[in-house]
């Protein structure tokens, strides 16, 4: 299994309640793809860079997983649909 490691931002307004169903969808694809979240870091709300659909702050979130290369289109599928997601990335680790 290879480990991949995203970072993905939230709107800034979204309820705590929110970001919980959220995150727990993510780690859902993770398990029903025979992914495992090994860390899993929230960096709280930051100032972006640049401003990005109107928003200046986003929520800011790191995980890190072990999985199949199936789980990239999956994962990309889910931050691409939702728009809670301001911006997101996802990278293979180097073994």
């Amino acid at each position: 299994m290879a480990v991949y490691e995203t970072m993905f931002i939230f709107q800034p307004e979204l309820e705590n309640e929110t970001e919980e169903e959220l995150l727990n969808s993510i780690k859902a694809i993770l398990q029903r793809l025979g992914g495992e979240v090994t860390r899993a870091d929230d960096w709280g709300k930051r100032k972006l860079a640049y401003e990005i659909n109107k928003f200046t702050e986003g929520h800011y979130y790191l995980l890190q997983f072990k999985g199949s290369h199936e789980i990239v289109p999956e994962l990309e599928h889910f931050f691409r649909v939702n728009d809670a997601v301001i911006r997101f990335i996802i990278v293979r680790e180097d073994e």
